[in-house]
């Protein structure tokens, strides 16, 4: 097959896979467009917080939707020809655009849809939120369609107010004459007909001012109900919520009780409040019934009426908890110190339980500790107990074999020393230092094996004689190699390599230089130095000029030079050495050739 035909099929295979790839992901990817009719203004309390729980739905649910929204503001605006306007406003801006569903919250924006002639939204899926009218329906302009009605707990709050009020004989109905308010004051007259107990007062058209006068001088022991109170709309007056919120609990002589969770601030008491925000939430769970588009999460839905008041109002008029429901929500409540500081009182008591448990650790750690190192001294006693019987089991088989040799027993007491001096000069370790004053006294263990007459001989010894003189360095070897161990292992190494030469011109196997062990070394120089100094049967001791010119002379040949240095810059160390241990006049007096 030709190159070329290779390049095009995979080019081929190429183009394939990546048109079948990039066709998954196009669908799920594919935004919704979906519209947002708000009745009322961005600053009504109300709409931001509905529209702040559609958008957290859709990011619970990780829905890709994109939102297209417009606010009516029909509290403020009453034209009649107004929807005409808003038509022919969405015309022009989305013409060509194309929306997958509507989302249409409060009773205006209901009306617009509905009215709407030559609807560009006919049809698609619509859901309503927060509509008061219990008649109204979107079944004239889609067949895919949810209405979440606003269902205010009249009753209920009706209810927590006369728990509230026992005393009360009027309740004051304050409103202006909006749709939502229209709605509310029906459902008020209703949930009141037959009480000859209660007058309903209503506050009405009147303006703000007015209102706040009357309200200043009505019973504490009665009640105020306020739903929506703009009525200067006409004089270009228009007032905010907070601010409404602010002026009616702070004039008014009884508490205010509210239907909204919105108005409950600046001293409002309370009331079963909706949350618009969890309306915002349902309403898109619900367009998800409509519509595929794709979800990674779960919409999060809370309660959408529940009792809810001001702290410091019920302190203000005296109202105990056990007079409202056991659900009640309560704002503004003050936090004991551990409610406010729970955060950093658990970090703190985190922190503590953590340095307890270090503490606890560590004092475990500390007490096993001592008791390793306990035991660890007892190891080392025992250690050196073991040591000194060794050391004092092998002096003493060195003074044996010294003696049979007819050399002193402090000999091998001087080789120890001088042989731990020198190391310690050259620089081994402690434990090193250890081993070698141990070991150094059985250089000459294989002599055991000599024969007497050998020993004996006062005479030099024949080739044949110097040739068995020889093999004590096998013997000692072997002899020492039968145990196990580090000390046994050591002194057979000394034994068989202390006659090794640095030029290699030694005994038995001719080793040279760092070939022959370090201890085996320091042994060889300990042992010349300390005989050349001693008295034998064949010699007399020789001068120290003689030993220290013997030294020069074979250093580099028999000896090691750096070892040969350390003996002769330092010897007056090595001099004390031999006086502390001086030989014994009186010794047994065998004779033995030296020569090795």
């Amino acid at each position: 097959m030709c190159k070329k035909t290779v390049k095009l099929r995979l080019k081929s295979c190429l183009i394939v896979s990546a048109l079948f790839c990039s066709s998954v992901p196009a669908e799920q990817w594919q935004s919704n467009n979906v519209l947002v009719l708000h009745s009322y203004a961005p600053s009504y309390q109300w709409t931001a917080d509905m529209q702040s729980g559609i958008e957290q739905a859709i990011q619970d649910s990780q829905s890709n939707i994109t939102l297209s929204i417009e606010y009516l503001d029909t509290k403020r605006i009453l034209d009649k020809q107004y929807f005409k306007h808003f038509e022919r406003y969405f015309d022009a801006k989305y013409r060509d655009y194309h929306f997958d569903a509507v989302l249409i919250t409060d009773d205006g924006a209901l009306s617009l849809i509905n009215q709407w002639q030559d609807n560009p939204l006919k049809g698609l899926p619509m859901v309503a939120g927060g509509i008061n009218n219990p008649l109204a329906s979107l079944d004239s302009v889609t067949d895919k369609s949810h209405i979440i009605f606003e269902q205010d707990q009249i009753a209920k709050t009706l209810e927590l107010i006369a728990n509230v009020r026992p005393n009360m004989k009027t309740l004051y109905y304050v409103s202006d004459r909006s749709t939502t308010s229209e709605f509310i004051r029906q459902q008020v007259k209703q949930e009141l007909e037959g009480s000859r107990q209660l007058q309903l007062r209503e506050i009405r058209d009147l303006p703000l001012d007015e209102a706040l006068n009357q309200l200043t001088h009505i019973s504490s022991q009665d009640a105020v109900l306020l739903t929506h109170y703009n009525t200067e709309i006409l004089n270009n007056q228009y007032y905010s919520y907070n601010y409404l919120a602010h002026q009616f609990s702070s004039h008014s002589a009884a508490p205010v009780f509210v239907l909204w969770k919105f108005y409950i601030s600046q001293g409002v008491f309370g009331g079963y409040v909706q949350n618009s925000s969890e309306i915002g939430a349902q309403m898109i769970a619900a367009l998800g019934e409509f519509m595929s588009f794709p979800t990674g999460g779960e919409i999060q839905r809370g309660e959408i009426n529940k009792p809810m008041v001001d702290y410091l109002a019920m302190q203000r008029f005296g109202v105990g908890a056990h007079l409202l429901p056991d659900n009640t929500q309560y704002l503004n409540e003050p936090q004991s110190y551990f409610k406010q500081n729970w955060h950093l009182l658990s970090a703190g008591f985190a922190i503590f339980l953590i340095m307890m448990l270090v503490i606890v650790t560590q004092a475990e750690m500390i007490r096993q500790k001592r008791k390793i190192n306990k035991q660890n001294k007892r190891i080392v006693g025992l250690h050196k107990r073991t040591l000194q019987t060794q050391k004092d089991m092998i002096v003493v088989l060195g003074e044996a074999i010294e003696s049979r040799s007819g050399e002193t027993g402090n000999h091998v007491k001087r080789v120890a020393k001088v042989s731990y001096l020198l190391g310690k000069l050259y620089g081994l370790s402690h434990r090193e230092l250890e081993l070698i004053e141990v070991v150094s006294p059985m250089h000459d263990v294989g002599k055991i094996v000599i024969p007497e007459h050998i020993l004996d001989k006062p005479a030099q010894l024949d080739e044949d004689e110097r040739e068995i003189m020889k093999t004590h360095t096998i013997h000692g070897h072997k002899l020492l190699s039968a145990s196990k161990g580090d000390v046994f292992r050591l002194s057979a190494l000394i034994a068989l390599q202390h006659h090794e030469h640095w030029d290699g011109n030694g005994y038995p196997h001719g080793i040279a230089e760092r070939d022959i062990h370090i201890f085996s070394r320091i042994t060889a120089v300990a042992d010349v130095f300390d005989a050349l100094l001693s008295v034998r049967c064949y010699k007399k001791a020789w001068p120290l000029e003689d030993v220290i010119a013997l030294f020069q002379r074979e250093r580099g040949k028999q000896f090691d030079p750096n070892l040969t240095d350390l003996l002769i810059d330092n010897m007056q160390q090595f001099i004390d050495i031999r006086n502390m241990y001086p030989d014994n006049e009186n010794r047994h007096s065998n004779t033995q050739n030296m020569q090795k």
